[in-house]
């Protein structure tokens, strides 16, 4: 019995390192070049958080109340998301002559 809660005990850890990967590279992904990289934003960060999204409603399904410490990266995860959310696209990113 305890081969088998090693095991699983050691795919969460495995599943937790991923999900703050996750999170840390869709935070990084637009801040990069500064100044903000729009088009990095839509086209790598949002896809990364959806991923980050789908290991943790993945791990809530098999890990169960242990998969709450996945949230652990959800303010970064979801920070480019939620900051275009309030801010939007500037309207130099439709022209493509954002400095």
């Amino acid at each position: 019995m305890t081969g088998m809660a090693t095991t699983s005990r050691r795919w969460f850890i495995v599943a937790l390192a991923s999900s703050l990967v996750l999170a840390i590279g869709g935070w990084l992904a637009p801040q990069t070049p500064m100044p903000l990289d729009y088009h990095n934003m839509l086209w790598h960060s949002i896809p990364i958080t959806c991923l980050w999204a789908l290991a943790v409603g993945l791990s809530a399904y098999r890990f169960g109340r242990n998969a709450l410490w996945m949230l652990l990266g959800a303010p970064v995860a979801l920070y480019w998301p939620i900051w275009l959310l309030f801010h939007g696209l500037p309207p130099c990113y439709w022209h493509g002559n954002c400095v």
